[in-house]
């Protein structure tokens, strides 16, 4: 039974962390956030918070690590294989996962945040493409440009209250990834 509580007590103390982070994030850059302001939002003393992260960092790779845990399970379920391109039903089925975590994702995909984490989300959320016949060269700058591409898609998105469809972002984001900017 104490395990029990332990382990809800822990799972309480690191959700109420990392909810201040996201809210934090929102208005300041993940190196200006401090413990102190951390603990003082998530309302829990600095030596709880040095028993599960070392630092704002450590807390945020913790988060991206559940994230990127999150999308492997969402391409699990659709039965995503990474050998084709993503289909618009497969992308369509992240985007609800963004959607339904907007705030999480507004805060991870801002200037806020710490640009490897974006591109590793990003890595995992855009599986898109095999890019076959092509030299290992060009594959790198196709990859950069929709990996940057894709971030500055969903960074308006969310910004604008993602007034379009998860579907019609799939659409538009497999337009862009597949044929570039001109039109179909």
């Amino acid at each position: 039974m104490e395990n029990v509580k332990k382990d809800r007590r822990v799972r309480y103390t690191i959700m109420m962390l990392n909810d201040a982070l996201i809210e934090l994030m929102q208005k300041e850059h993940i190196s200006k956030i401090s413990v102190k302001a951390l603990c003082e939002k998530a309302d829990i003393n600095r030596s709880t918070f040095y028993t599960h992260f070392s630092d704002p960092y450590d807390l945020l790779r913790y988060i991206n690590k559940e994230v990127i845990k999150n999308i492997k399970n969402h391409l699990d379920e659709q039965h995503f294989d990474v050998k084709k391109p993503i289909s618009i039903e497969t992308l369509d089925k992240l985007l609800v996962y963004v959607k339904d975590n907007a705030n999480l994702f507004k805060a991870l995909l801002s200037d806020n945040c710490d640009p490897d984490i974006q591109r590793e989300i990003m890595n995992e959320l855009m599986v898109y493409q095999t890019f076959e016949g092509i030299d290992l060269r060009t594959k790198n700058y196709l990859a950069a440009y929709g990996l940057t591409g894709c971030i500055s898609i969903l960074q308006i998105w969310l910004k604008d209250g993602m007034p379009e469809s998860t579907t019609r972002m799939a659409e538009i984001i497999i337009q862009v990834i597949d044929k570039g900017i001109t039109r179909s």
